[in-house]
């Protein structure tokens, strides 16, 4: 069903108000008549119109007056205004302009010229309302649903997939970013060289995420990246996405989910510095297992041993002790945490 569209009429001239508001009732739109400017600042706050239709001399409060209020006013500001005058003075226009008046309509004028300039306006506006409200709510969405956009999706259904065997490098330190890494299938792990030339690893990423979303609007790489198994990887336009984010107006959002990296990053610092053994692999294998979708980490002991930060032998041991208290299973193909919240106990 179409909006009705509410248009207030702001005129002296009972004669004329009513005319007006006769024209548009009959081409479907609902009508506010006010008798001069402080009524019709009055009903605008009331009815919150669509549009305006005001005339410039009038008792009172003139329509300049008019416009000046309701240019100050938070909820009235962004309904167009249309002056309706009989006065052609060029200062009349200059001022009106200055003031933010969207039109003009000389007296007498034609019911079409009227009917027409009203449409375009609410056209206009529709859609400028329609624009404002989509980039706040996108302001709104979390970051890591920005793959869902469907400006996003077309972007990257559109650019071909690259096949990269295990062990294959997609970034290393100090490289240029130009492109952002879609991984499309398999896994991959983004890692920094520490202190003795010992590796810790960041992150593990699986199919069908941004691999480095975190190096928007960054000029270099400061890490390492590899995969872990067969992947295929599409290289994203670094620029397009940015222009997308500007755009869309999901700074906010993207500021938000470097934030809370940076957070999780600082959590898993602490418990790496301050927490014993076991602390720490029952940390990170919950975080594992969010990041494994809450199914079996499949991981080898090297790269799980790296992400914990610590020696392998020293994660074989303890996970022995995990499995012999039910915390956890262990096979051939991977590790299942079978009592979450007793594991979780570990850390907490």
């Amino acid at each position: 069903m179409l909006k009705k569209y509410n248009i207030l009429i702001i005129e002296d001239n009972a004669e004329m108000r009513e005319n007006i508001g006769e024209i548009l009732n009959l081409a479907g739109y609902d009508t506010v008549l006010a008798v001069d400017g402080l009524d019709g600042i009055q009903k605008a706050r009331q009815f919150n119109p669509d549009l305006i239709l005001c005339d410039i001399m009038m008792p009172n409060l003139d329509g300049f007056g008019v416009l000046k209020i309701k240019s100050q006013d938070e909820v009235l500001r962004n309904i167009p205004l249309i002056f309706l005058t009989a006065k052609a003075e060029k200062e009349d226009f200059r001022k009106g302009m200055n003031l933010g008046a969207e039109d003009y309509l000389m007296k007498p004028f034609e019911d079409s010229d009227l009917l027409q300039v009203i449409e375009s306006k609410l056209l206009k506006y529709s859609r400028l309302g329609a624009t404002i409200q989509n980039k706040r709510l996108s302001s709104l969405i979390r970051f890591d649903e920005f793959k869902k956009l469907e400006i996003v999706q077309e972007l990257i259904q559109s650019v071909p997939s690259k096949e990269y065997g295990k062990k294959s490098k997609l970034w290393t330190y100090e490289e240029s970013v130009h492109s952002i890494h879609w991984l499309e299938d398999g896994m991959i792990k983004e890692s920094m060289d520490t202190v003795g030339f010992k590796t810790i690893i960041l992150n593990f990423l699986n199919n069908h995420n941004f691999v480095d979303a975190h190096y928007l609007f960054q000029p270099k790489y400061h890490s390492q990246c590899e995969t872990i198994e067969p992947s295929l990887v599409k290289m994203l336009p670094k620029q397009k996405l940015e222009e997308i984010i500007i755009k869309e107006n999901l700074l906010p959002s993207l500021l938000s989910f470097t934030s809370r990296q940076y957070y999780e990053m600082a959590k898993r610092l602490s418990v790496n510095s301050f927490g014993n053994v076991r602390e720490k692999i029952a940390y990170h294998l919950i975080i594992l297992e969010k990041s494994f979708n809450h199914q079996m980490i499949q991981l080898s002991r090297e790269d799980l041993a790296a992400f914990c930060g610590m020696a392998k032998e020293t994660l074989i041991r303890t996970l022995s002790e995990f499995k012999e208290e039910k915390l956890i299973e262990i096979d051939a193909k991977g590790i299942s945490i079978k009592n979450y919240k007793k594991l979780e106990c570990i850390f907490e």
